[in-house]
């Protein structure tokens, strides 16, 4: 525990850094309610009897290949992530509800917690970008948090259990 103390006051030393700790650990900590209380309120998808995720993952797939995109796709990712939702998601409805709620808690908790945010956010990243290609421009300001926290993890993760391990392996190297 001296060890990760000892580290934590180095670290802040440097004023920028402790500035920047500060923010993304402000920063990680409501970015992790967030998605704590979206998966904890799609817990009742376990229970509903409904295919929750059916309806954005149509529209996903209509917005990435439907007739009416003309869009410039030289490596056809378009028309092979459609076919992924399509075959894979979809074919598997209650598998991607229970994925979903099962992933927006573990980012929740692991941005909470401030454990392997540079992982979390690349969940992150790749759950609000198809939410993005369903058509829903809400999580606008999610997609630049994961960046930030994939850029700047490190100072996220040092007032967290990522910092307290890695403090931890940092003593027994000596």
């Amino acid at each position: 525990m001296n060890s990760y103390i000892n580290q934590v006051k180095e670290a802040f030393k440097n004023w920028k850094t402790a500035l920047l700790v500060l923010i993304f650990t402000v920063a990680r900590i409501i970015y992790g309610f967030a998605w704590l209380k979206s998966g904890w309120g799609k817990l009742a998808w376990f229970s509903d009897g409904k295919l929750n995720s059916a309806g954005k993952i149509g529209a996903l797939i209509k917005n990435l290949a439907g007739p009416e995109v003309k869009s410039f796709d030289p490596l056809l990712i378009n028309k092979a992530w459609a076919w992924v939702a399509s075959n894979i998601f979809l074919g598997l409805p209650e598998a991607t509800d229970a994925l979903v709620v099962i992933f927006e808690i573990l980012v929740g908790v692991l941005m909470i917690l401030g454990f392997r945010i540079f992982w979390a956010a690349i969940i992150a990243m790749f759950m609000n970008v198809q939410f993005l290609a369903g058509a829903s421009f809400n999580n606008f300001g999610y997609i630049w948090t994961n960046i930030a926290m994939m850029q700047f993890h490190n100072y996220a993760e040092l007032l967290g259990i990522g910092g307290f391990i890695s403090s931890r392996k940092n003593q027994k190297l000596v």
